[in-house]
């Protein structure tokens, strides 16, 4: 029988030009790029053995029967083993490969073990194919049996296992490995079924291999533009398989101090070709480092083991003491270093690039030749922030953030007047989550506006549910954080929901801190749209950021929240600020506030100093709602008992 080999000469062709391609490019040290490289070479066997016995078909008699036999058993084991290594090129793509046990491994590999024997005996058996004795090919009597169980398995487990594991896969690499799938499989039944006499296996498969080629393994898509390195992505990637693996991390990462600002100073344009002069050398002068490009000046070098990292970094150093760049233009560049050591346990990527960010910031803090050495006690303590957000997020999600309200004593009408609206999360694993924790963190991330709003709805809620007028609670005072004061959709957001429940604006005391006081006229327009609904501000913590007293004044608040620790400090006898702060204020006609009161001492002092209002421990920790009302109403009993008896 005679065959057309002009698709399998293609195939080898565009096979061997996409190994020349893949060995001319620098290689990541990725267990699934060696699978590939692997995967590729069998696929150039298997053409040049396909080429070679079809090319002996024309002429059987020419060739021993012996040779017949080899040529076509080693096409079939290639063959075979080009399916197997791209089953395991698949698992390796989920990177849950390593928690594949043994026993499942064994289970995984016998189909190919009793194919790969089968081959072998074909001679003996006649299973797969037979020689006759003039030299003619002929398939055996349990090649399409055999075949196709063979496919079959390692079509459908593959991709089976990337589908259980679809969440840590991306969708494109998903994508890509069905349609290699598909093309494979399109081929074989082709060649198998419909056109026998035409090689077409080999040009599907080397078309499925190039689309993985191009969309899953093409290293361009892991190389910074500019320095020629690999990015941040890819680095991603080599930590996130070390991590699956168990792999020792070693890494530094290496920050350029005030990239921004010595952009703009030389350019973009000459600094990238600095940073490539910088990113050549750095790559021909150290051994045993992988190095990447960050971002922004940094760069990330990752050390293979037993790699001293402090020679290395010593060498760094003394290498950035001297200007860089050509002899027209160059540039003098001060770094800081990092370095997060292998024996310092690992958990995420997230909180080793945290954990690395957090360094280098300490590094130019200290302004030193010293490498910042970020500790195990600070990469758990960054692990339980990284807890701490997904328990935020949980609860924004399910709307499980929770409203406690801390009563508001006025100095003049000596009795509880407002209260404060406060976030409160508890999450089922961590417990519960204080404040000072989760709202730092919720504004890091964004997702304070999320919080503001579930808070702002369960207190139009309480309005509306309950007479506040027999409360005696003339408003509610609730906290807007900087992110959502810079929203353009802050002030149609709060009026919606206002309108909805129905409530009086003027029952809202909005409370803003000075962080929130970055653009001054910004802020004023968005304040005075809601005072003009009726509702009013307070400044709140005053004392606890650096804003301009000028710029403060010009903004329409009502009330100054003095913060605690002003107040904790005068009265500890550290600082005597306090009369002199209460005072300013008062005379330019704002209703003054102090946090944190703790003790009839400090509540009367306070009063006699000119405080309006007064909140803390003293009157009542936050509560919830209905322990807020019942509190009232006690409170409101007493002093009716308390004027009875004088």
């Amino acid at each position: 029988m005679v065959w057309n080999v002009y698709f399998e000469i293609a195939a080898l062709m565009i096979s061997v030009v996409l190994m020349l391609s893949d060995l001319w490019k620098k290689h990541l040290p990725f267990r699934s790029w060696n699978y590939f490289a692997w995967l590729l070479s069998l696929q150039i066997i298997c053409c040049i053995f396909d080429i070679i016995s079809c090319g002996m078909a024309i002429r059987p008699d020419r060739y021993s029967i012996r040779i017949h036999y080899l040529i076509n058993i080693i096409y079939y084991i290639s063959y075979i083993m080009e399916i197997w290594s791209f089953a395991i090129f698949t698992i390796a793509m989920t990177g849950k490969s390593k928690s594949i046990r043994r026993t499942t491994w064994f289970v995984i590999a016998l189909p190919y073990l009793v194919s790969f024997i089968s081959v072998l005996i074909t001679p003996f058996t006649h299973m797969f194919f037979y020689i006759d004795s003039e030299g003619v090919y002929h398939r055996g009597w349990a090649y399409y049996y055999t075949w196709l169980t063979f496919l079959a398995f390692y079509i459908l487990l593959p991709l089976a296992y990337a589908w259980f594991y679809k969440v840590h896969m991306a969708p494109y690499r998903m994508m890509y490995t069905i349609g290699f799938w598909v093309l494979s499989l399109t081929g074989m039944l082709l060649q198998g079924f419909i056109f026998t006499d035409v090689l077409l296996e080999g040009i599907f498969n080397t078309a499925a291999i190039l689309i993985i080629y191009l969309n899953i393994q093409n290293p361009s898509q892991f190389t910074d533009a500019d320095t020629g390195l690999y990015n941040q992505w890819a680095l991603g990637e080599v930590i996130d398989e070390k991590l699956e693996y168990g792999d020792p991390i070693d890494i530094s990462v290496i920050g350029i101090e005030n990239f921004p600002v010595l952009e703009s100073i030389y350019g973009r344009r000459k600094l990238m070709r600095v940073l490539h002069s910088i990113a050549d050398e750095i790559t021909e002068q150290v051994k045993g480092v992988n190095l990447f490009y960050m971002h922004r000046g940094r760069f990330a070098l990752l050390f293979n083991k037993n790699t001293n990292h402090k020679q290395i970094e010593h060498a760094i150093r003394r290498r950035f003491e001297m200007p860089w760049g050509e002899e027209d233009g160059k540039v003098t560049f001060k770094i800081h270093i990092t370095h997060l050591d292998e024996d310092v346990p690992k958990m995420s990527i997230r909180e080793i690039f945290d954990s690395l960010e957090e360094g280098l910031r300490n590094a130019e803090m200290k302004d030193n030749e010293v490498t910042e050495i970020i500790s195990a006690q600070r990469i758990e303590e960054i692990r339980d922030g990284i807890k701490v957000e997904h328990a935020v997020s949980k609860a924004i999600r399910e709307r499980r953030i929770r409203v406690a309200f801390q009563p508001i004593y006025s100095t003049k009408k000596e009795r509880i007047i407002s209260v404060e609206a406060l976030a409160r999360l508890v999450d089922d694993e961590l417990g519960v989550i204080e404040p000072d924790v989760f709202i730092p963190i919720a504004e890091k991330n964004g997702t304070i506006g999320f919080i503001g709003s579930q808070v702002f709805e369960q207190v139009c809620s309480f309005i509306r549910e309950r007479d506040m007028e027999d409360l005696g609670v003339r408003f509610i005072e609730v906290n807007l954080s900087p992110i959502q004061c810079k929203s353009g959709e802050l002030v149609s957001d709060l009026f919606n929901l206002m309108d909805r429940y129905e409530i009086d604006p003027r029952q809202i005391n909005f409370e803003i801190t000075e962080s929130a006081m970055t653009d001054g006229k910004i802020l004023n327009e968005m304040m005075n749209k809601i005072i003009q609904r009726g509702s009013t501000f307070s400044l709140d913590d005053y004392g606890t950021g650096y804003s301009n007293l000028v710029e403060l004044l010009d903004l329409p608040f009502k009330i100054v929240k003095i913060d605690k620790s002003l107040v904790w400090s005068y009265f500890n006898g550290t600082s005597d600020v306090l009369p002199d702060i209460i005072k300013t204020f008062s005379k330019r006609g704002y209703e003054i506030g102090a946090e944190g009161v703790e003790t009839h001492n400090m509540a009367e002092k306070l009063r006699d100093m000119g405080c309006d209002y007064l909140q803390g421990f003293y009157f009542s920790k936050a509560l919830p709602a209905d322990q807020l009302v019942s509190y009232v109403y006690n409170n409101r009993r007493l002093r009716i008992m308390e004027e009875m008896r004088l």
